[in-house]
């Protein structure tokens, strides 16, 4: 299965793919390292409930696509309680994903239906606890990156902002948090306009 989504991730414009199972939670990524598993089992529920919901309405739904101005997600339910998603940039080939996972869908009716987890359960650990003055700060902060960069932002920075607390959630660090989501963002425009909007909120 690491090889079916690794083939997914070949395809132009696709950052990564989840495996995910209702039963025992994440079994494969192939996602940068700052998607973590527990973030990405969360991800895998809240998806595997929109396929189950649509399907009371629309009973030969295929996949599930959402659209955001910096990413898309597509998902679709290789068989029941088997999901796999995709995060992709906004100009990723949609014929081709649509195809790949035709092909995938197709292997998976001669395989078994257990499938063996990537690893151990990782219980959600929470966004970082912060003082009650940095908190509306913080929650904003997380709001403008989601601006910035799409649905995937709540989940970098709650990871970025467990590490940042670690050294002391406190006003005066507050532009090593902005700081250490610059490099998570990567392109020099994005942090440019992020800096922009966060600028205001380092006065406190």
């Amino acid at each position: 299965m690491k090889q079916a989504i690794d083939e997914l991730k070949a395809i132009p414009g696709v950052v990564g793919a989840c495996l995910f199972s209702t039963q025992s939670g994440l079994q494969q990524s192939n996602l940068p390292g700052i998607f973590k598993p527990e973030k990405l089992t969360e991800v895998g529920k809240q998806l595997s409930k929109l396929l189950t919901a649509g399907r009371m309405s629309f009973s030969d739904i295929n996949d599930l696509a959402l659209h955001y101005d910096e990413s898309v997600v597509i998902a679709r339910e290789l068989r029941k309680g088997l999901t796999v998603f995709a995060i992709c940039d906004p100009s990723f080939n949609h014929n081709l994903l649509t195809m790949s996972l035709n092909l995938l869908q197709e292997e998976l009716r001669d395989q078994p239906e257990s499938l063996q987890a990537s690893g151990p359960a990782v219980a959600a650990s929470g966004p970082a606890p912060v003082g009650a003055e940095l908190e509306p700060v913080v929650t904003e902060l997380k709001e403008l990156l989601a601006k910035i960069l799409g649905p995937m932002a709540g989940i970098i920075f709650e990871e970025i902002q467990q590490e940042w607390a670690q050294q002391g959630a406190t006003a005066a660090r507050l532009p090593e948090l902005i700081e250490m989501l610059n490099k998570e963002i990567g392109d020099p425009e994005k942090i440019a306009a992020y800096e922009s909007l966060t600028a205001p909120l380092l006065q406190v």
